[in-house]
C-alpha cells in the first residue's frame, strides 16, 4: 500500500491502516523524542503524537511525507512535554564545534593517511556481520553527544530539512550543518573501526 493509500484510509478511520503506520513510524517517533525529553518520557511524546496526528489526519495535505509531518508534530509535543514536567534538558553548548572525530586520518594537505576500506557482502558470514553492523550503529547513535544526536535523527530519520531543524533547536542553519557533519563523520569512524577489526 502506498502512502497516499494509506493517508486515505487513515482519514476513513480504517483500522488494518492505523496498525500499519504505527508499525512504520513508533519506533522513529520514540527516537526523535529520546534527545528531547530522555528515555523515560519519550514513549509518552510517541503516544501525544498519535493522538494529535489521527485527530488532525484531515487537515494533512500531503505536501511532505507523513513520517515528516509525524515528526514535526513529536517535536513540539516534547517540547509541551518538556515545559510541563519542567524536566528541561538543557540545550547549552548545543552547536558547538568540538572538532572533527576523523581529523587524525587525512594529512596535512587533507588527503587520505589512512582510507576507508571497501565493504563487501557477498557471503552469509558477511551478512551475518552486517546484522552485527546494524547493532552497532544503534547503539553509536545513542552514544552520539545530543546535539548531534538530534540533528542527525531529525535530518536522516525525520527527513526534515536544516530550516525545521534549526527552528526547533533555537539554532543557526550553519550550526545544523556543523552538527550533522560531525555526526555524520562519528559514524563514519565507527564504520571504519567495524570493518577494520570486526567488532563495535
Amino acid at each position: 500500500m502506498d502512502e497516499q493509500e494509506l493517508i486515505k484510509r487513515l482519514r476513513q478511520g480504517d483500522k488494518g491502516a492505523l496498525e500499519t503506520v504505527i508499525k512504520l513510524h513508533h519506533a522513529f517517533l520514540v527516537a526523535m523524542a529520546t534527545p528531547l525529553v530522555g528515555n523515560d518520557l519519550a514513549d509518552d511524546v510517541a503516544q501525544e503524537t498519535w493522538l494529535r496526528a489521527f485527530a488532525a489526519i484531515g487537515k494533512f495535505e500531503g505536501r511532505s511525507k507523513l513520517r515528516t509531518w509525524l515528526a514535526r508534530i513529536a517535536i513540539n509535543e516534547a517540547h509541551a512535554m518538556r515545559r510541563k514536567t519542567g524536566r528541561e534538558v538543557s540545550l547549552d553548548g548545543w552547536g558547538s564545534d568540538t572538532g572533527s572525530p576523523i581529523g587524525a586520518r587525512f594529512n596535512e594537505q587533507g588527503a587520505w593517511d589512512v582510507p576507508p576500506t571497501q565493504w563487501h557482502h557477498e557471503t552469509p558470514d558477511e551478512l551475518l556481520t552486517e546484522a552485527e553492523l546494524y547493532e552497532c550503529i544503534q547503539k553509536h547513535l545513542h552514544k552520539l553527544p545530543e546535539d548531534q544526536q538530534s540533528v542527525v535523527m531529525m535530518r536522516e530519520l525525520g527527513g526534515l530539512d536544516y530550516g525545521e531543524i534549526a527552528r526547533v533547536l533555537n539554532l543557526a542553519e550553519g550550526n545544523i550543518r556543523v552538527l550533522l557533519h560531525r555526526g555524520r563523520q562519528r559514524m563514519h569512524a565507527m564504520l571504519n573501526h567495524f570493518e577494520e577489526v570486526g567488532t563495535c
